[in-house]
């Protein structure tokens, strides 16, 4: 009986080892995107991290090893493309935004954003000498931001709206001001009529917030998807006001799958120069990148 005890330790001993040599020789040939996660782990993260590769004719593109795996690496839409490089050797990440032409290949935009606790605390646009200071609330939803230089002196004051049934808070409006007053306030709406609000599964920035829509480094502004915009001028008489709204189609997964964008210049129910966009949406766990 001891003998077999015996036996059967060694024949354990010898598969663990026939393990062990396929796996480092399926290193050799095929090594890991990261060297410090074992292929289940890496395995587990590249699955868990499904991302945004396309948006219509925008294509998105993500580190694929090191330790800023997963950030977005390049951007590239119709007329122009956006490179992004990340530098962490001050303590603090710096996240450097450069947007090229693609017919001359020019420096069209250069920006630079400094994040703690990825929050974005302050951007300097280098292009037009102007730096912005962003603030947070208790919870981590951007309160204010105040731009200033290049000849402007700003300042965005987002507001939301607390959900009771789902302890949410939801971006609902926001102003833009000058040291004169405030000249703009764009409305968020998340219902139409009786539909009911579509969650979020895959957050982006809000259009019309002046964020860059796929760098979320800004907090979130809601758990459910924007329905409906409108851009108020201030102070209001009787001015235009610009209104969106959009129309999403969802995949089994709850995913959005395409976007319809109808845009009314002249304000909603004028249809005089009204324009309609639809773009589809794809997500990959296999995500292309450097």
């Amino acid at each position: 009986m001891k003998g077999l005890n015996i036996a059967g330790q060694v024949l354990k001993a010898m598969v663990f080892a026939g393990l062990l040599a396929g796996c480092q020789n399926q290193d050799q040939v095929a090594p890991t995107e990261s060297a410090t996660a074992t292929v289940g782990d890496q395995n587990a993260k590249t699955n868990a991290e499904l991302k945004l590769v396309k948006e219509g004719a925008t294509t998105l593109q993500y580190i694929k090893s090191g330790r800023f795996l997963g950030y977005l690496s390049k951007v590239s839409e119709a007329a122009c493309y956006t490179i992004y490089s990340y530098d962490d050797s001050t303590g603090d990440l710096w996240i450097t935004s450069k947007q090229y032409s693609k017919s001359s290949n020019t420096l069209i935009k250069e920006v630079k954003y400094k994040t703690s606790n990825k929050r974005c605390i302050k951007s300097i646009d280098i292009t037009n000498n102007r730096t912005s200071e962003y603030k947070y609330n208790e919870v981590g939803r951007l309160d204010e931001v105040n731009i200033s230089g290049g000849g402007v002196s700003q300042k965005k004051v987002f507001k939301y709206d607390y959900i009771p049934a789902t302890g949410a808070e939801r971006l609902s409006d926001i102003t833009t001001s000058t040291p004169v007053g405030e000249f703009q306030r764009v409305n968020y709406f998340y219902t139409v009529g009786d539909q009911p609000a579509k969650q979020d599964k895959y957050f982006l920035n809000p259009e019309n917030s002046g964020f860059d829509r796929y760098l979320t480094i800004f907090g979130k502004f809601s758990d459910v998807l924007v329905q409906r915009a409108q851009i108020t001028p201030l102070p209001y008489t009787n001015q235009s006001k610009p209104f969106f709204q959009y129309y999403y189609g969802l995949d089994y997964n709850g995913y959005v799958s395409s976007i319809t964008k109808e845009y009314y210049p002249l304000g909603y129910g004028y249809n005089a120069g009204k324009q309609t966009s639809y773009n589809l949406l794809t997500f990959s766990s296999q995500w292309g990148g450097i």
